[in-house]
C-alpha cells in the first residue's frame, strides 16, 4: 500500500481480502479488517496474503485486498488484486487396462479412464473407433460418445460399449478405442484398449 507522497501526519487505513477466483481458507488464509498505519514520513507499507499451497492442478486463481476508512488521505484505488499462480503439472490420464473380453450376451462393457491424481479442473477424454466389430443400433455394438469427461475433484470416468446380442454365427470381433489427446492432463501410457465380442451362437 502506497502512499502518492510523504505525509507529516499519521495516515491510517483499513484493509481486508476478499474472495475471487480463489477462496478462503482453501487457498489463502483470509484477513479480517485491519488497520494499517504510516507514520510521518512513510510511504509504503507491505501486506502480506498467506498462500495454501496444494498438489491440485488447476486454473490461476485471484483474490483482492480493498481498502476502507483512511484517516488524513484519501483513497485513489481501494482494490489491489493478488494472483496465485498454479505450480502443479498435469495429471497423466490412461485406460486402466488394455484389453478385455466378453460374450454377446453380455450386455455391457466398461472402459475406466483414471488420473493420475485428482485435479482441480475438468479433464476431457476424446477417443477414436476401430476394430472388426460394426458400431451402430442396429449393428454389433454401440458406445458412449466421445469425448468422456473428468470432472474436477474426481479420479475416473467410464465409457461403456453395449453389445448387441444377434444370433449370427460368426467369428469373434474387436472394438479397439483409442485415446486422442486429453484436455488438461497428458496422455499416460495405456491410451488403447481393445475390446473383444466373442460369438455365443452355434
Amino acid at each position: 500500500v502506497t502512499l502518492s507522497a510523504a505525509s507529516g501526519q499519521t495516515v491510517t487505513v483499513d484493509y481486508a481480502t476478499a474472495d475471487g477466483t480463489a477462496t478462503a481458507p482453501g487457498d489463502y488464509t483470509a484477513i479480517g479488517t485491519t488497520t494499517l498505519t504510516f507514520n510521518p514520513g512513510e510511504t509504503t507499507k507491505p501486506v502480506t496474503v498467506v498462500v495454501q499451497g496444494d498438489a491440485l492442478d488447476e486454473a490461476n486463481e485471484t483474490y483482492t485486498v480493498d481498502l476502507t476508512n483512511p484517516v488524513n488521505a484519501t483513497i485513489s484505488d481501494g482494490s489491489g488484486l493478488g494472483t496465485i499462480n498454479d505450480d502443479d503439472p498435469e495429471p497423466t490420464v490412461q485406460f486402466t487396462s488394455g484389453s478385455q473380453n466378453g460374450a454377446e450376451n453380455i450386455g455391457s462393457m466398461t472402459i475406466t479412464a483414471e488420473l493420475s491424481a485428482v485435479s482441480g479442473r475438468d479433464v476431457t477424454v476424446p477417443f477414436t473407433l476401430s476394430g472388426s466389430a460394426t458400431e451402430g443400433a442396429a449393428a454389433d455394438y454401440t458406445i458412449t460418445p466421445s469425448p468422456v469427461t473428468i470432472t474436477a475433484g474426481n479420479l475416473n470416468t467410464t465409457i461403456t460399449i453395449t453389445v448387441n446380442d444377434d444370433t449370427d454365427d460368426e467369428g469373434d470381433e474387436t472394438v479397439i478405442v483409442t485415446m486422442g489427446a486429453p484436455t488438461n492432463a497428458t496422455p499416460g501410457t495405456t491410451t488403447v484398449h481393445t475390446a473383444t465380442i466373442t460369438d455365443n451362437d452355434p
